[in-house]
């Protein structure tokens, strides 16, 4: 059975108004030229009926008039056409920048979890392409508001010319307005699609390039081509789609365009033979026919673009309807008896069928280093994300320093722990920069300060241009201890009483290991610290170990506590020494050989 079509969601245009509004001084100078524009405009037909039939009948002085005024009309036209542009390009530049600012800014305030289940590629896409698609559609927004005005004067000059002449060449307007109607309503199904399918371009390109190194080593190639073409193969579907529809409509434009002119000519030179009207008349006629037909090739124009547009508005919308990250009923105060960091009870999954964490609780006192250890995949590192307040959990309370973090904002929260991850990322700016982003309005000698704490001072003055180098794409241009130190630095020069350790050291190798190992220490000074660890033989000098497994806590206490009788911990510390062994053993037998 075939669906039926949903109707076309016009309403959703309205909530463009707002933006429109906040520029309404251009605006409303777009309209008022527009307006005035066509006004004079509307004049050409009866200064070309008067040149014409002065000229026919020999008034030399009524046609030099006309003249005058032609030429008079023509500067008039330009200044005024100049002015409409330059607010017209004001009025549609400025919403549209408004937009884009807003759907950018209320994307950083959305929950991780949302961003998260969204391709960034699509989402770029949505503030590119969606949004390049909405300026198309509030561009022109005085001539548009002017064209029925046109049109109706266009009408009643006509009436006055020839009314003969205006049912003949007018006739085919409401047949074709309505076939036009009816050929355009598909587009805004198919906008859509384009506009999902480009996102989903993006994506692809974006996977691409992020995985470069993996599709060169493992000669992947033609398999993200493949991947690519059959997405643009789609996007090209959706083009050709809206490519016949084009088709179509381009026919009945040129239906309502072509038939009047040869009607125009020919009827009202008839109507000029018999003498009922004068052949300035015939020409005027031709003139103001094109007048009354641009309006309605405008409006049913500016009618198709909505339709395309539609799909654009909400799909940005989709994003602003979002609801942000909570502000937080109460202000977040530091409780002097308050741990750290406490879990009671905490319960949490990523989807309702799975649960990660269940009824975990534990407490990390003031001053202490507490590792969280347990087998791959037992929520180590969700419960980092549930103290950042990436997340929230199901069931359960966490609290900073007495602080609730369901009843308290979310950035003050954070504001009290700086987190250093394994997989560190870096903005495509200057490493000088990206150590600044631990506190805002940071001097040039408190970053290198905090570069010197640590161990990154050494290798930036190696860099050609030292703290102002870039760094390249996720900090593609140093390795990965250097990321890391770069990393260290940002949290050393954030100074947040608590720190959030996941897993630093895990990925480097053994010299970088202990350069960031070293600026670590330094770092935990005086701090509470939390630290999910991989490797159990860094964590040795934690003031308590907590072992996780099956979503809470099944052990509890120091290294040498913990490594006596048969448990968890003990066997993973023995499992990953002995491996660590193997390797050793293996590594040295390599070098021997």
């Amino acid at each position: 059975m075939k669906q039926k079509e949903s109707k076309t969601n016009w309403r959703i245009l309205l909530r463009l108004i707002p933006f429109l509004k906040a520029h309404r001084f251009w605006l409303t100078v777009s309209i008022v030229t527009g307006i005035v524009g066509g006004l004079v405009w509307i004049q050409h037909p009866l200064l070309i009926q008067g040149l014409t039939d002065t000229a026919v009948s020999g008034q030399r002085e009524s046609f030099l008039s006309f003249v005058f005024l032609t030429l008079a009309w023509a500067v008039a036209r330009f200044i005024l056409r100049y002015l409409y542009l330059h607010a017209n390009a004001r009025s549609s530049i400025y919403p549209i920048r408004d937009l884009r600012n807003r759907i950018t800014a209320h994307v950083q305030r959305l929950p991780l979890s949302y961003v998260e289940t969204h391709h960034t590629g699509d989402l770029v896409s949505r503030l590119n392409n969606d949004v390049d698609k909405v300026a198309q559609a509030v561009n022109n927004i005085g001539e548009n508001a002017w064209q029925p005005i046109q049109m109706c004067i266009a009408i009643a000059y006509m009436v006055i010319v020839s009314w003969k002449l205006l049912l003949a060449g007018c006739i085919l307007i409401p047949a074709s307005t309505v076939l036009f109607n009816m050929v355009s309503k598909p587009m805004e199904k198919l906008s859509r699609q384009r506009m999902e399918a480009l996102g989903r371009i993006n994506s692809v390109i974006q996977d691409t390039i992020g995985g470069m190194s993996i599709v060169k080593a493992f000669s992947a190639g033609q398999i993200r081509a493949d991947r690519f073409g059959a997405v643009v193969q789609d996007v090209e579907h959706k083009g050709m789609g809206i490519a016949r529809q084009d088709s179509i409509l381009i026919g009945m434009f040129l239906l309502l365009r072509y038939i009047p002119q040869l009607v125009i000519p020919l009827y009202g030179g008839y109507l000029a033979l018999k003498g009922e009207i004068s052949v300035g008349s015939v020409v005027a006629a031709n003139a103001l026919i094109w007048q009354i037909f641009l309006p309605v090739e405008q409006l049913l124009a500016f009618l198709r673009r909505m339709r395309e547009t539609i799909p654009a508005v909400e799909r940005l919308f989709e994003i602003l309807d979002q609801p942000a990250e909570r502000a937080g009923e109460r202000a977040f105060e530091i409780q002097t008896e308050a741990a750290a960091i406490a879990f009671e009870d905490v319960s949490f999954g990523y989807d309702d069928e799975n649960k990660i964490l269940d009824g975990l609780s534990f407490r990390v006192p003031r001053g202490e280093t507490a590792a969280l250890v347990g087998p791959s995949g037992s929520g180590k590192s969700t419960v980092i994300r549930l103290l950042c307040g990436f997340y929230e959990p199901q069931e359960g309370q966490i609290r900073i320093y007495g602080n609730d973090l369901s009843q308290c904002s979310p950035a003050d929260a954070r504001a009290q722990v700086s987190l250093v991850a394994q997989d560190t990322y870096l903005y495509p700016t200057t490493i000088a920069e990206n150590i600044a982003y631990g506190r805002s309005g940071a001097t040039r000698d408190e970053i290198v300060a905090a570069a010197k704490m640590a161990n990154a001072h050494g290798f930036v003055l190696e860099q050609p241009k030292g703290y102002d180098t870039e760094v390249g794409e996720r900090g593609g241009k140093l390795s990965g201890g250097e990321r890391q130190r770069i990393a260290l630095a940002r949290a050393i020069l954030k100074d947040a009483p608590t720190l959030l350790l996941d897993e630093p050291t895990s990925a480097l190798d053994t010299q970088s290991e202990t350069l960031v190992q070293e600026a670590l220490d330094r770092l935990m000074e005086g701090r509470s610290v939390l630290v999910v660890a991989h490797r159990l033989s860094t964590i040795r000098d934690a003031d308590r170990v907590l072992v996780l497994d099956g979503g809470t806590i099944v052990e509890s206490g120091t290294h040498e506590q913990l490594m006596q009788g048969d448990t968890l911990y003990k066997r993973l510390y023995l499992r990953q020494a002995s491996a660590e062994r193997k390797t050793v053993r293996a590594t040295g037998e390599v070098a021997h050989a």
